[in-house]
């Protein structure tokens, strides 16, 4: 197989790869709390389009996504159910599929006075699900829970050894993929009440990066185009000789 294909299609996928990462993040750029995925680009490896020791070596465009754990602003909201995370720590909440992290504080309380996620799953204290009431909530900056100025618990806030191996589940609900969750450090990480932690995605900046791999997208497939007439025009000057 000629090895401009292996060039061009490796590129093609790459690029494709990039346009789902952009979508996503220009599509979550208001979501509080999501973090951005981008396209990290490996060193580019080589292939030969045949066993020939005299095979020009071909380039290989490798890559793959990661998840920007970079902080974002802080958004006062002025709702008290509304809480922001300074600092690398993550909220854990009871999922469907079992606990998982998330940095989006804009909660709510459910209809047995439980403190959940907007989609329903409940938030996660020291001692598993908070039970608020109807009482006036105050978190501190440690996340301790006071309703009506009653100690009821602590919002449990979890740190892992590499943030960026965790797992994407959604916008922004993550699975630890085997790492051993541990309470975040006293100190590092700071609660904000009535306030959210916007997307750290650049909307500017993924337009000019969604228009960049649209044209890198365009110039594979032309190139692929190119490749298969000169094959093309090989095959039947070959039949004609």
């Amino acid at each position: 197989m000629n090895g401009g294909i292996y060039s061009t299609a490796s590129g093609t996928v790459s690029a494709l790869l990039r346009l789902d990462a952009i979508a996503n993040n220009l599509a979550n750029a208001s979501t509080p709390g999501y973090k951005a995925e981008r396209y990290i680009q490996q060193a580019s490896s080589t292939a030969n389009a045949s066993p020939s020791q005299t095979a020009v070596p071909t380039p290989i465009n490798r890559g793959h996504l990661e998840t920007d754990f970079a902080q974002g602003s802080i958004q006062p909201t002025g709702n008290p159910l509304d809480v922001a995370i300074s600092g690398p720590g993550f909220f854990v909440v009871n999922a469907p599929q079992g606990e998982r992290l998330t940095r989006r504080g804009s909660f709510s309380i459910d209809a047995e006075g439980y403190l959940t996620t907007t989609d329903g799953m409940r938030v996660q204290g020291d001692g598993g699900d908070l039970q608020i009431g109807k009482g006036r909530a105050e978190i501190a900056t440690d996340g301790t829970l006071r309703v009506d100025q009653v100690t009821v618990g602590k919002l449990r806030i979890v740190a892992v050894p590499d943030p960026r191996a965790l797992r994407r589940e959604g916008g922004t609900l993550f699975d630890t993929a085997g790492q051993v969750k541990a309470d975040a450090l006293p100190g590092a990480v700071y609660l904000d009440q009535g306030a959210i932690e916007s997307s750290n995605v650049s909307p500017v900046e993924s337009l000019v990066g969604l228009i960049d791999t649209m044209r890198g997208f365009d110039a594979y497939m032309h190139a692929a185009s190119r490749i298969d007439e000169v094959q093309q025009r090989t095959i039947d000057d070959v039949g004609k000789a």
